[in-house]
């Protein structure tokens, strides 16, 4: 068809002198773009077609894949178990433990990486030379399924975070924990109590050697020392009764629940600083392989909620230690700021009021022996001012057993410098002369302990002078007189700055003669202090008088 062909009328003259001519010619032009246009529409046709018959390809594909994944999951609920494990809870670390030991992480490909820390136990090892050690540490995430054969049984394992378990930390930020979920396809319960039983096991087989501490205030825990290096710390013939207390406990509770009696037990060491209370507690829980849940009460941020929450979540034979308890009331600063802020003159008819504690005493008897306290565990307390602690905080079935710790006795001295210089690395001492060839360790050990006076230095004490000789016990046993001089004379001038403190805060309390004075105070001599006993601690509560009357009484003190 020619350009022409399709205007007739304006370049071809003859159509207008025959008729049939330009039907013919618009017949031929209306013919043509009708082509064009069936064109277009068979070409709309196939894209839409091609379209439906992808969206409907779609739509069988994700159809296919949700049955497929419908069928996955009725099978796994139909023919498999499925365990949770949180973060926070002893069983987390038994888990994770049991996938480091089953190299589970081959075939990770998401770590961690973290400077290396001994309290970790289940960081794997990147070199095949034992060798090399590196200062990083390597952890799976396990956010990608793994799966793992284990007796003949399929395993699936799975970690990610859960909103439903955060936990609110001490600083009150909210802090979300980890979860595990372990998937054993076999409908057979014992074989998942026997995978976290075989767990169990080989966490308390690695951590053995040590004592392991939770701290309840994260959501970590800290292995400390070998307990075999702390007895020398401890009075001869003290841990085995203790040891033989409670391994009696534990083994009764037949016996108590026969009785109608909660099963616990409350034990309560007190005593001067560095005596042993503390390793007494790790000495024990490394006799019956057991672990400590200790808890500070020195922070304000630590309140009767969190405490309530933190030892709801001990598990049964577990050691639940309170360090310093006392710190749950008034201590001798906080009673001195009181006794500054009082003496300044309030309007009449207004009262003081005493500063608000985090934890009240009510908190903490319902966490001892409240309701809500877990049965089967063992309460340990430490103090150093036993005159402090409340009468309903003492009575039995709270505190069931009170120890009183002393200063170091000659025993002790010379345990501890047979601990610090064992004969068989001294075998020939050096520094000695001809005239004391026969002179041995433990003929060292002996002048030692006959030098130190008995119950006048704590452990710590000594341990900290034997820590400046670590190679030289000859050099040790020739200073350690002129040592405790100096130490003597040390505390003559730290009790002189005492006493002058103490009497300015009474000379303060005489010049504020009108002022009312009705709040707990409390003035030990150092000495006492240092013993823990007489008035170290104690509080008395003075009913409202003149200060010139409360500053005589505190010179009756």
């Amino acid at each position: 068809m020619s350009f022409v062909n399709l205007f007739p009328g304006s370049f071809n003259p003859s159509t207008t002198e025959h008729g049939a001519t330009q039907d013919s010619s618009w017949m031929s032009s209306f013919m043509g773009l009708s082509s064009i246009f069936g064109l277009l529409g068979l070409v709309s046709q196939t894209y839409i077609g091609s379209s439906l018959k992808l969206l409907i390809l779609g739509s069988l594909i994700e159809t296919g894949r949700r049955f497929c994944w419908w069928f996955i999951e009725r099978f796994r609920i139909q023919y498999s178990l499925t365990a949770q494990f949180n973060e926070g809870d002893p069983a987390y670390e038994w888990i994770i433990l049991f996938l480091t030991q089953e190299r589970v992480w081959k075939r990770s490909r998401d770590f961690i990486v973290t400077a290396k820390n001994s309290q970790r136990k289940w960081a794997v090892q990147t070199s095949t030379s034992p060798t090399r050690v590196g200062n990083a540490e390597y952890v799976p995430t396990y956010q990608a399924p793994q799966l793992f054969k284990w007796r003949g049984y399929w395993v699936e394992i799975k970690r990610g975070n859960t909103h439903a378990g955060a936990s609110m930390h001490m600083n009150g930020v909210v802090q979300h924990t980890s979860r595990l979920s372990l998937t054993i396809y076999s409908l057979d319960m014992n074989v998942l109590s026997e995978l976290v039983e075989a767990a169990r096991l080989r966490y308390v087989e690695v951590n053995r050697p040590h004592v392991t501490i939770h701290l309840t205030d994260t959501r970590r825990f800290n292995p400390t020392q070998m307990w075999t290096s702390i007895k020398h710390k401890i009075r001869q013939g003290l841990l085995d009764t203790i040891v033989q207390d409670a391994e009696e406990f534990l083994k009764s509770e037949d016996w108590y629940l026969g009785a109608g009696i909660p099963h616990r037990r409350g034990y309560l060491l007190h005593g001067p600083p560095g005596t042993g209370k503390t390793s007494t507690i790790y000495a024990l829980a490394g006799a019956l392989n057991l672990e400590i849940y200790s808890l500070s009460l020195a922070s304000n941020a630590v309140d009767d909620s969190f405490l309530q929450n933190a030892a709801s979540g001990i598990p049964k034979n577990g050691i639940f230690l309170i360090e310093d308890i006392d710190c749950a009331f008034p201590s001798r600063a906080d009673e001195e700021e009181e006794l500054n802020a009082i003496m300044e003159p309030l309007p009449r008819g207004h009262m003081r009021a005493r500063p608000p504690r985090s934890v009240t005493l009510s908190g903490l008897l319902n966490v001892i022996d409240g309701v809500g306290s877990e049965e089967g565990k063992l309460f340990f307390a430490t103090t150093n001012y036993i005159d402090r602690l409340d009468a309903a905080l003492l009575r039995p079935g709270r505190i069931d057993r009170k120890i009183e710790y002393g200063l170091s006795t000659t025993e002790q001295a010379k345990a501890l410098f047979l601990r610090f210089f064992p004969a068989a690395r001294f075998p020939q001492l050096a520094g000695v002369d001809a005239t004391e060839k026969g002179t041995s360790v433990h003929v060292l050990a002996e002048e030692f302990a006959e030098t130190v006076p008995s119950q006048e230095f704590s452990t710590a004490e000594l341990q900290g002078y034997l820590q400046g000789f670590k190679t030289q016990p000859v050099e040790a046993v020739r200073s350690v007189a002129t040592w405790v001089e100096e130490e003597r004379r040390d505390r003559a001038a730290r009790e002189a700055r005492e006493e002058e403190r103490r009497a300015k805060v009474q000379m303060r309390a005489q010049q504020m003669g009108g002022g009312t004075f009705g709040t707990a105070v409390q003035i030990a001599s150092p000495a006492a202090r240092r013993h823990g006993r007489d008035g170290a601690g104690a509080s008395h509560i003075i009913p409202t008088m003149e200060a010139s009357h409360a500053a005589n009484w505190y010179g009756q003190r």
